[in-house]
């Protein structure tokens, strides 16, 4: 799969660097590379505090005076600085800050590099359209769950290790999406396994199938076997950990996918083995999906999709609060 902090890396080798950059988006791994990619080709070191000054617009008294002082103050005897904006989300909202900044993103002093960086900032401002213009944004959005697979096998070679790709499937399929924590996972089982050794299921079921709690996985099984409490359970768990509901609900519609494929093939005749190769799962999870497709009938299923299709929806538009979306949609699963 594509590597975007290695394209920008290229990108920045070849023109250098731009006046103004907005790295946005909740992949925090990607967002985190991006400034220090940037911060790399504008100033050498990504972290010489001489040629840096951070600025956190979360921070109590601290504005567009302070980024623009610093954008302005160049030393007597330097060539380049950057300046780091932490906490840009709050440009949303003060519109004087960001229409300051706005301002001098119409002119940006050609020997700084000012990087805004958010969780996400309106497009549609004078702020993000000159922004564009002058400079770049740049996005990070989460994988999605059939990407995590090339990239998990991508970081165990990278630590030295081979791995298939049913066994690195079953990886993203225990962890989730969240590139951080795939690479804390990855790395905790190189320990395990020692080095230059095979990162196999086996491995991965004795470090995380016994141990990790409250994740999709799970949330997904307690669902597939109709058992509403500890379903909610980890809904729960999952949410009070800020793990986002639009998240949760993508890993439970791949989740009911592979369980309505698993029932059909099973309706056709298939066997357990046929359905893993037809299929290309894991055997730890072909195995407990054959064991849920007994609770659920396909017309079930395709009451289900609806279900799931309408919860997307609510998240999206309605208003209510995601707790209250997911706990609706728990209990629909389980009735």
């Amino acid at each position: 799969m594509a590597d975007p902090i290695a394209d920008l890396a290229r990108e920045l080798s070849a023109h250098g660097p731009k006046p103004l950059y907005l790295v946005q988006g909740p992949e925090r791994l990607w967002v985190d590379a991006a400034v220090r990619e940037i911060l790399r080709a504008a100033v050498g070191d990504p972290d010489d505090t001489m040629a840096i000054t951070r600025v956190d617009l979360a921070e109590s008294g601290r504005g567009a005076k302070d980024v623009l002082g610093a954008c302005r103050s160049l030393g007597l005897f330097a060539q380049k600085q950057a300046v780091l904006v932490r906490g840009a989300d709050v440009l949303d909202k003060r519109t004087t800050d960001r229409d300051a900044l706005a301002d001098y993103a119409q002119a940006p002093d050609p020997q700084t590099t000012l990087i805004l960086v958010a969780s996400k900032l309106t497009g549609t401002t004078s702020l993000v359209r000159r922004i564009k213009k002058s400079g770049a944004v740049l996005s990070f959005e989460p994988l999605k769950p059939w990407q995590t697979p090339p990239w998990i096998a991508g970081e165990a070679r990278r630590l030295g290790h081979p791995i298939d790709d049913a066994t690195a499937r079953l990886i993203g399929d225990l962890t989730g999406t969240g590139l951080l924590e795939l690479r804390m996972v990855v790395e905790q089982l190189s320990l395990y396994v020692g080095p230059g050794q095979p990162v196999t299921s086996a491995a991965v079921e004795a470090l995380l199938v016994s141990t990790r709690a409250h994740t999709v996985f799970e949330l997904a099984d307690a669902v597939g076997e109709r058992r509403l409490v500890p379903a909610l359970e980890h809904l729960h768990a999952m949410l009070s950990q800020r793990e986002p509901a639009l998240r949760i609900l993508a890993m439970l519609i791949r989740h009911f996918r592979l369980l309505w494929q698993v029932r059909e093939a099973r309706d056709e005749g298939l066997d357990l083995a046929s359905v893993q190769r037809q299929l290309s799962i894991h055997e730890f999870v072909a195995k407990k999906l054959w064991a849920q497709t007994a609770q659920f009938r396909p017309t079930t299923l395709r009451r289900i999709y609806d279900t799931l299709y309408a919860t997307d929806l609510r998240l999206k538009s309605s208003g209510l609060e995601d707790d209250l979306v997911m706990e609706r949609l728990v209990m629909d699963l389980c009735g």
